[in-house]
């Protein structure tokens, strides 16, 4: 909601290492505690401790981005950060990946136009810690830009632009800031256009590093726990020996004057949504800035925001959505609409300028009401060490280094005056700033077929086979799996000391954590379990609109006064619908949080299911579902699943049909909800699990009065998937044209989350797909290839059944189909043929054992596991076990399970592009 600049542009990163003498870094700012240090070169350094994190979050900042590309150069900045993570003159080829994986929980990179980041989430121990500040050194200093690599990283900038360019909504801001820029300054994407991508020379990324990364030219952002004098020490370090160099003044942009931009109007067609956008913008005003942060929410947030009320409630739309990019350069403030092909597409515009434009001032209640929101999310993220130090890194680079800025934003809009803010958004949010645009679905000439012609069809990059990497030392990561399952068992045995376990009377289960939470709120989640096969059978629709229903409203508590309930708790509740039951989620701050409990409860017991909301939410729902189903990933998912069914209509398990689903919802009345709630919603089958500061013994209580009276009324049987084997099959579906093709395959295994063979799987995915750059799949799709920019490989093994799946999903470059399952099987039968190596699995290990004991540090991923462990007789020491055995395994285990499981006789997968056959879809 505040000022923070979207970024336009995300991409996959790495690391690299240096030291020598130091000098003393001087304090030069303190907030909040938070304190900024600079040294002598000019490096400067935020450091925002909290003790309470289990993790570290490091964000190492270069004020320079695409802005700075030069002339006829565009996508330099962004192809720079590409190629930053293939080593250093001390850190050489694959070594740097690989100590990236080894020292992090997470890595990423980002350029847009003012900055470049490289993010790194490590945890709170000294090594991890230091290496990542060493790795960083060796960036800012001593990173080899190698010509081998240029073309395909450029190859995979290509697949990542036109991934961007594939979405409607970029290629409408596109548009946009061309129309306001023209072909430079904000109207040219920062990642860059193939033509000028390709005559781009090493001399000239060279000059634009050693210009632009400079330690006077950067900043990092440290947040969580950790040591300050060891961190300024290793800082002082590693940092202070790269000596500070002449930086350039940035590109300026002009300012804004929107009224001049002489297009008003675009239109995309792509994909299958319909909406309407009128875009205000104009030349930053830091004084409008408050009140036009809040005017998202003071417009659209349910059920108060006044376009929700004029254009949701009464129909005219399917939704609205509004955002804001305040920055350096702009204001500008997204007012949007959702249609459906049955709505007046004039009306949605002419009711989303008169709601915007000529809506009546605002209220002190609703204006305080958004404050109270923002104060709550600021309270949020000061906890959060990510949240914190991203929020913290957006502002070093939009307010030139003012990160303090952040606060004085926040301080802003609780001292704005209701005057001011009916003010501000009556001069801004007017004709002269609008600029609009149209998405539209695809149009249908460009829904039939194709045809890949011989000369058109890409070949792989031709890239000389390089010697294997040597075998690392696999003693070290053996070392940190030791210790590793040392700390997670420790951790286990200490918070299942905690943990009170036991049954109210009428035998529904749960489980108390009395624990301190690092956002000192209480969480309650509520495991209700109900009905069969039979007795749901046609029923699945009629759970989702009951689930979704029973918090809009009670025989007590309008909408408005259970959301302004959960405001005030800082808090909130939810339902969703789960397998044959709802799961409840109620959370709040740990002063207000009985209180806030007491009162869901009483809602959930009294709902009032108003004929109004039936009727909003149906028509919502059916309008969501009149669209055309023609877009890659939605063609190749429904395509999966139909070759996969083996359920029929009406079962709570049959897959997402859009012509079922509106028959049911056509059928659907507010009398079977009713009826629904009233036969399945009082039942005593069920689990509930409360974590935070609380009394057990009173909770204990409040749990008796609140449910041991409860006693189920008809039969349960939990709903479960036995396993199914398929036979292999290859379907290449026809979609609509889109630069991109989704590739999703899968292979069903007779295997549970409790099986003796689930740890070496886990393992064996985790080397397959887990890393974006260094897996196998990484490395054939991506890195040698050039296929994909994105991928992803999952495990999926069901908690009730000895039934699970291994799955994967691509998205490629239309016309590479063929290709991109090629490289997945021959991924597939070198494993088969050659096994894994030690290294993989010693490495794989402690990645994930890393991960495993960083859970287990934060109290709310521990409250995520009770009801389940209720359901099943389990407890944290079972994790323990899963634990001992994920440390046992060998190279030998992981082959057996390729064996045993990976069977291509029986893998199913679906392409999906322009290329395609035509499926039936209807």
């Amino acid at each position: 909601m505040l000022m923070r600049f979207k970024q336009l542009t995300l991409s996959l990163c790495l690391i690299g290492l240096s030291a020598t003498s130091w000098s003393q870094t001087v304090l030069v700012k303190s907030e909040k505690n938070i304190e900024e240090y600079k040294l002598d070169n000019g490096f400067r350094v935020i450091l925002a401790p909290n003790d309470k994190e289990n993790k570290v979050y490091v964000n190492t900042v270069y004020l320079t981005g695409s802005l700075n590309d030069p002339k006829g150069k565009g996508g330099l900045a962004h192809l720079l950060e590409h190629l930053a993570f293939k080593g250093t003159q001390n850190v050489k080829g694959d070594e740097f990946q690989r100590r990236l994986d080894q020292f992090t929980l997470m890595t990423n990179a980002s350029t847009d136009y003012y900055s470049t980041k490289y993010l790194n989430i490590v945890r709170p121990e000294k090594n991890a810690l230091n290496e990542i500040l060493y790795l960083e050194s060796e960036r800012m200093d001593k990173l080899v830009l190698q010509e081998k690599f240029v073309p395909s990283e450029i190859e995979i900038v290509k697949r990542e632009r036109e991934i961007r360019m594939d979405q409607p909504f970029a290629v409408l801001m596109d548009q946009m800031w061309k129309a306001a820029y023209g072909n430079q300054y904000l109207g040219r994407l920062p990642i860059g256009d193939l033509p000028e991508l390709k005559s781009i020379k090493m001399n000239e990324l060279n000059q634009f590093y050693r210009t632009w990364y400079a330690p006077n030219n950067a900043v990092m952002v440290i947040s969580g726990k950790f040591d300050k004098a060891e961190v300024l020490n290793k800082i002082d370090q590693y940092f202070s020996p790269i000596p500070a160099r002449t930086v350039p003044a940035p590109v300026q942009v002009p300012v804004l004057d929107s009224s001049k931009i002489e297009q008003r109007k675009f239109t995309v067609q792509k994909g299958s949504d319909l909406a309407k956008f009128h875009i205000y913008m104009n030349g930053k005003n830091t004084q409008l800035q408050p009140a036009l942060a809040l005017a998202p929410a003071l417009y659209t947030m349910q059920p108060s925001g006044t376009l929700y009320k004029s254009m949701v409630e009464t129909g005219v739309s399917t939704a609205v959505q509004s955002t804001t990019w305040l920055d350096q350069d702009f204001n500008l403030v997204f007012m949007g609409a959702i249609y459906a092909p049955n709505h007046d597409a004039k009306k949605v515009d002419d009711a989303l300028i008169e709601g915007v434009e000529n809506s009546q001032a605002f209220t002190d209640a609703e204006l305080q009401r958004i404050k109270t929101i923002t104060q709550n999310t600021a309270d949020t993220i000061a906890n959060d060490a990510a949240a914190l130090g991203s929020r913290l890194s957006d502002y070093a680079v939009s307010s030139h280094g003012q990160w303090d800025q952040y606060f004085k934003d926040l301080q802003a809009i609780q001292d704005l005056k209701l005057n001011d803010a009916n003010q501000t958004l009556k001069q801004f949010l007017v004709s002269s700033h609008r600029i609009s645009g149209d998405i539209l679905p695809t149009p249908e000439d460009q829904k039939k077929a194709m045809t890949l012609k011989a000369q058109d069809k890409p070949k792989t990059l031709d890239q000389s086979a390089e010697k294997p990497e040597p075998l690392k030392d696999v003693a070290i990561y053996q070392q940190e799996v030791t210790q590793f399952v040392a700390q997670s068992a420790q951790q286990l045995q200490k918070h299942e000391q905690k943990i009170q376990r036991g049954e109210l009377k009428n035998g529904i289960r749960y489980a108390l954590f009395p624990t301190t939470t690092r956002d000192d709120k209480t969480y309650a989640t509520i495991s209700l379990d109900f009905g069969t096969e039979k007795s749901l059978f046609g029923k699945g629709v009629t759970l989702d609109l009951t689930s979704y229903l029973m918090l809009r409203g009670s025989e007590k508590h309008t909408l408005q006064e259970i959301t302004d309930k959960a405001i005030a708790a800082s808090g909130g509740a939810s339902i969703t619908s789960n397998g044959n039951g709802l799961t409840i989620g109620i959370q709040a701050k740990k002063d207000k949080f009985e209180d806030f409990l007491n009162f869901i409860i009483d809602v959930m017991k009294q709902p009032k299911f108003a004929q109004s909301e039936f009727d909003l939410a149906k028509n919502q729902s059916l309008s969501a579902l009149d669209r055309p189903y023609t877009e890659p990933a939605i063609v190749a998912s429904m395509t999966l699943a139909r070759l996969l069914e083996t359920y029929q209509p009406g079962d709570l398990r049959y897959h997402f049909e859009p012509e079922f689903a509106k028959k049911q919802l056509n059928e659907a009345t507010q009398a079977q909800v009713k009826q629904f709630y009233d036969q399945f919603f009082v039942t005593n089958h069920a689990q509930i699990a409360v974590t935070g500061d609380f009394d057990p013994k009173k909770m204990q209580s409040t749990l008796q009065k609140a449910f041991g009276q409860w006693k189920t009324k008809h039969p349960y049987q939990k709903i479960t998937s036995p396993y199914v084997q398929f036979k292999a099959e290859k379907v290449h579906a026809l979609s609509e044209q889109r630069e991109f093709g989704s590739y999703q395959s899968i292979l069903t295994i007779p295997v549970g989350a409790y099986h003796q063979d689930a740890p070496a799987l886990i393992l064996l995915s985790h080397i397959m797909g887990n890393s974006q750059l260094s897996s196998r799949l990484a490395q054939e799709l991506r890195e040698k290839n050039a296929l994909v920019y994105g991928f992803g490989s999952d495990l999926d093994l069901d908690s009730d059944t000895e039934s699970g799946s291994i799955s994967i999903t691509a998205n490629y470059t239309a016309g590479r189909s063929d290709q991109v399952s090629q490289s997945v099987h021959k991924v597939l039968t070198d494993l088969l043929s050659k096994g894994v190596t030690e290294q993989e699995v010693e490495a794989a290990k402690a990645d994930i054992m890393k991960k495993r004991v960083t859970s287990l540090e934060d109290e709310r991923n521990i409250h995520k596991m009770l009801t389940g462990q209720l359901e099943r007789n389990k407890t944290l020491m079972d994790r323990a076990e899963r634990d001992q055995a994920l440390a046992k395994l060998t190279k030998a285990d992981v082959d057996a399970v390729i064996k045993k499981y990976i069977k291509l006789d029986q893998f199913v997968e679906v392409m999906a592009d322009q290329y395609g056959k035509a499926q039936d879809l209807k």
